[in-house]
C-alpha cells in the first residue's frame, strides 16, 4: 500500500500535466486566430481600396459631362440659307445647331453639358446633289468649304466624310452609338437619322429611355413609323436643317430636250455608233471639259477647255428616273394622238429611205435619230380593239411570226396589213424612239413593222 504522500504527489504531477495540454491547445487556438486576423485585415484594406477607386471614378464621371448628337449627313441637310455662303455658312450651321441643342438640354436640367456634334456623310455624293440643286460648285468635293467652316467652328463639332461607298455613313453612325450608349459622362444622345429605318435594331436599348435619348424629326426626310414605336422623345430643331427635301432637274425640260427641231437633223454617220453623252476632248478652246462635267478638273480656271455648268449638262445628257418611266406615255400622248407640241420635230424626222444602209441619223448634238414611222390608222385601231376584246392577239405570234406553245389560247392565225401592224404597236405600248438618249432606256422590237430593220438596234452603251 501506498503512502499518502506518495499518492499526492502523483494528483499533483497528473494535475501538472493537464494543466499543460491545455496550455497547448489554447495556444495553438489564439495563432489560428492571429491568422484568421491578419486575413481579415488585408481583405478589409482591399475592400476599402477599392471603394476609394470607385469613389473617385464616380467623381470622375461626374466631372466634364457633355451630350452627343449623331448626325446621317446624308439625309438631314442643313437649311439653304447656310451653303451660299460657304466657309462662313458652315460656321453658322455649327453654331445654330449648338444652339438648339443648348436649349434642349436647358429644358433637361442638363444645361451643365457640352455638346458633341458627330455628322457622317458622303460629300462626294452630297456635293453633286447639292450642284444640280444650285447650292454648289460643280468641283467633286465642292461642299469641303462648307465643312471646314463647320469644324472649326467648335472644338466637339465635327463633320466627317464617311467616303464615297453606300453604307459607309450608316457603318460610322451605328459604330459611335454602340460606343457611348454605356458612357456615364454622356449624358444624353440626339440621334438624327430617323430617315433610314435600319437603324431601328440600334436604338433598341434605349427604347421607353427618354431621359436618355432623344430623336430629331427634320421636314424634308420621311420620319418612319417605325421610330415612333420605340417610346423616345422626338424634337425638331427649327432654322438648323431643310423643310424641303432636295429637288433635281425636272423630267418636263428634259423631255423637250431630247425633241430636236427639224433644221438639226442634218448629217449621217457610219455605224459602229459611239455613245452621244460621252463628251471627248480636242484642242479647240471651245471644247467642253468632260472632268468639270465630273467635277474633278485639276485645272480649276486655268483649264484650255470650256467648263460648262452640270446642271445644264444634266438636263441635256441625263435622263431622269420619271423621263425612264413615262417616256413612252408622253411620245404616245403628245404626237400620236394630235398635240401640237411635239408634233411637228416627230414629223420632221428623217424618212426610211432617206437613210443610207449602214447609217444611222443624228442631229446637231450628235443624239440619234430613228426614222420616221406613220401614225396608225384611227379605223384600223379601231378594228384592232374590237378583235382583241373578242380574242386577244398572240404577241409571240404577231411579233415574231411563231408561237411554240401548245396550249396558248390567243388567236395567232391573223393577218395584220401595215397600218394594222403599227396599231397593234400602238396596243402594246410601243412608239418609235427620238433621241439617242431615250432609245438607251428602252429596248424596242419593231420586227413586223414594214420599212423598219429590227438588227440595226443599236444597244445601250
Amino acid at each position: 500500500m501506498l503512502p499518502d504522500a506518495t499518492i499526492d504527489s502523483a494528483a499533483e504531477r497528473l494535475a501538472e500535466f493537464r494543466n499543460n495540454n491545455a496550455l497547448d491547445d489554447i495556444l495553438s487556438q489564439y495563432a489560428v486566430l492571429i491568422e484568421d486576423y491578419k486575413r481579415l485585415k488585408s481583405d478589409y484594406e482591399e475592400e476599402r481600396e477599392g471603394r476609394e477607386r470607385y469613389k473617385q471614378l464616380a467623381r470622375g464621371q461626374e466631372r466634364n459631362p457633355f451630350a452627343l448628337v449623331v448626325v446621317d449627313g446624308d439625309g438631314y441637310i442643313f437649311g439653304e440659307r447656310f451653303f451660299k455662303d460657304g466657309e462662313e455658312g458652315g460656321s453658322r450651321a455649327a453654331k445654330q445647331l449648338n444652339n438648339s441643342i443648348k436649349d434642349s438640354l436647358r429644358r433637361k436640367g442638363l444645361e451643365s453639358c457640352e455638346v458633341m456634334v458627330r455628322i457622317y456623310a458622303n460629300l462626294t455624293g452630297l456635293s453633286k446633289a447639292l450642284c444640280k440643286n444650285g447650292l454648289a460648285g460643280a468641283e467633286k468635293r465642292s461642299f469641303s468649304s462648307f465643312t471646314a467652316g463647320f469644324n472649326r467652328s467648335y472644338g466637339l463639332a465635327d463633320f466627317i466624310d464617311a467616303g464615297e461607298l453606300k453604307e459607309n455613313a450608316d457603318f460610322k453612325v451605328k459604330a459611335i452609338l454602340r460606343l457611348y450608349a454605356d458612357n456615364a459622362q454622356c449624358k444624353h444622345i440626339y440621334f438624327a437619322a430617323c430617315h433610314d429605318v435600319g437603324y431601328v435594331s440600334d436604338l433598341i436599348p434605349f427604347r421607353g429611355n427618354r431621359e436618355r435619348s432623344t430623336l430629331i424629326r427634320t421636314p424634308s426626310a420621311l420620319f418612319h413609323k417605325e421610330f415612333h414605336r420605340l417610346g423616345m422623345n422626338v424634337e425638331e430643331l427649327p432654322g438648323v436643317f431643310r423643310y424641303v427635301p432636295l429637288t433635281y432637274a425636272s423630267s418636263t425640260a428634259q423631255a423637250k430636250t431630247s425633241l430636236t427641231p427639224s433644221n438639226n437633223i442634218s448629217k449621217f454617220v457610219s455605224v459602229p455608233y459611239i455613245n452621244p453623252t460621252i463628251k471627248r476632248n480636242t484642242n479647240d478652246e471651245n471644247s467642253v471639259c468632260s472632268f468639270y462635267v465630273q467635277g474633278n478638273c485639276r485645272y480649276s480656271s486655268g483649264c484650255k477647255f470650256s467648263h460648262v455648268d452640270s446642271k445644264t449638262s444634266s438636263q441635256n445628257n441625263t435622263p431622269s428616273s420619271s423621263t425612264m418611266g413615262s417616256s413612252t406615255k408622253n411620245l404616245t400622248s403628245d404626237w400620236r394622238w394630235g398635240f401640237s407640241i411635239t408634233k411637228s420635230n416627230i414629223e420632221s424626222l428623217p424618212r426610211k429611205d432617206d437613210i443610207p444602209d449602214g447609217h444611222v441619223a443624228i442631229n446637231a448634238a450628235e443624239d440619234r435619230l430613228d426614222a420616221y414611222l406613220t401614225p396608225p390608222d384611227p379605223e384600223a385601231a379601231r378594228c384592232l380593239k374590237t378583235l382583241s376584246e373578242e380574242k386577244r392577239f398572240c404577241n409571240n405570234a404577231q411579233l415574231y411570226n411563231s408561237c411554240e406553245s401548245d396550249n396558248c389560247g390567243a388567236r395567232t392565225s391573223f393577218t395584220f396589213c401595215t397600218f394594222e401592224q403599227i396599231a397593234v404597236i400602238e396596243l402594246a405600248g410601243k412608239v418609235i424612239v427620238v433621241s439617242a438618249r431615250e432609245f438607251a432606256q428602252q429596248t424596242i422590237l419593231l420586227s413586223n413593222v414594214d420599212g423598219y430593220n429590227a438588227e440595226n438596234t443599236i444597244p445601250y452603251l
